[in-house]
């Protein structure tokens, strides 16, 4: 621990507007890995090297263990002190549930052993702060397999950059568990600074579109409400409208081998100089369920008046029969 905060320097990052729009909201992906050897004893995922690559990660990645501030001007920050660093929420916990009952349940949202740790919206943990890495790992009866819940910020880092982190603690895990006696993989460097977009930006540039127009344009008192808040606070008042409101939710199992069936796929029809990540292709998986999830609504919800529509609402809510969904991968 001492060796990690010595490698972080003293640095802030101011988050952009674009970053504040989904302020509300954490990555939260599930991660599921089958023991192949399940009920002996062996070096399954172990614990020591699972968490010193996590920490091995985090030095290439400063800004996850910085504290979510509000400067002077109302904008966020991410402030990074080494004397004063925010710990991610890492969390280990035996579950009852064996591997064999996720798959056959198809792993199912019920089967699921329960994390401890936050969900969807961004919001303080246990300590009463925002964390900006939640991790869960959840090690299944008999050894038979793990459960790892990621969670990151979504205004901190895109999809790009939470798979970038993932991948990295994989790959620094790996190497910890088969090639500990070489020299570690070379150290990666990261840019983390938002205003590098603008220096790279051509000074001739398309119109925004209606809606991008109208979400930067258009006033919003709640929205003022919001951004005048402590994140800590926001992230409170979500999670308790969440509760009000009839969400279920819901998991999406995707398999390696399904990622790598639809990333040939799709580059079939793409240049080939384009490189189709898995994150690429989540975020269309994400967008065609949930496009299809608001239609479907929509149409549920044409005929009925203002009022009917209030009533089915709170009708939901009380009798716990949700009709929207809530994404998680």
């Amino acid at each position: 621990m001492e060796a990690f905060v010595l490698v972080i320097k003293a640095q802030q990052f101011a988050l952009s507007a674009w970053d504040m729009s989904t302020s509300h909201t954490n990555i939260p992906f599930i991660y599921y890995f089958k023991n192949p050897n399940s009920g002996s004893v062996n070096d399954f995922m172990q614990s020591n090297k699972l968490r010193a690559s996590f920490l091995k990660a985090l030095e290439e990645f400063p800004i996850l263990v910085g504290h979510i501030t509000v400067g002077k001007d109302g904008r966020c920050l991410v402030d990074v002190n080494p004397h004063n660093l925010n710990m991610p929420e890492y969390l280990e916990s035996q579950s009852t549930v064996h591997f064999h009952d996720l798959e056959k349940a198809k792993f199912s949202w019920d089967a699921l052993p329960h994390a401890a740790t936050v969900g969807v919206f961004c919001a303080a943990g246990v300590s009463g702060i925002i964390k900006l890495v939640n991790v869960n790992i959840i090690r299944l009866a008999e050894n038979s397999g793990l459960v790892l819940f990621v969670s990151i910020p979504h205004y901190v880092v895109d999809g790009v950059g939470y798979c970038a982190f993932v991948n990295r603690w994989a790959e620094l895990c790996r190497w910890m568990q088969h090639h500990a006696t070489e020299n570690e993989p070379p150290r990666h460097d990261y840019n983390f600074d938002r205003s590098t977009f603008g220096r790279y930006m051509p000074d001739n540039r398309a119109p925004l579109n209606s809606t991008m127009s109208m979400i930067y344009d258009s006033p919003s008192y709640f929205g003022s409400l919001l951004a005048w808040i402590s994140p800590e606070t926001r992230g409170n008042l979500y999670v308790n409208l969440d509760r009000m409101k009839d969400i279920t939710g819901h998991v999406f199992h995707i398999s390696a081998t399904s990622l790598g069936a639809l990333r040939k796929s799709i580059s079939k029809c793409a240049p080939q100089t384009q490189k189709i990540s898995d994150n690429d292709i989540l975020t269309i998986l994400i967008s065609h369920v949930i496009s299809k999830g608001m239609k479907d609504d929509a149409k549920d919800s044409q005929g009925l008046g203002y009022f009917a529509s209030v009533a089915r609402r709170a009708t939901r809510a009380f009798t716990g029969k949700p009709k929207e969904f809530l994404t998680m991968m």
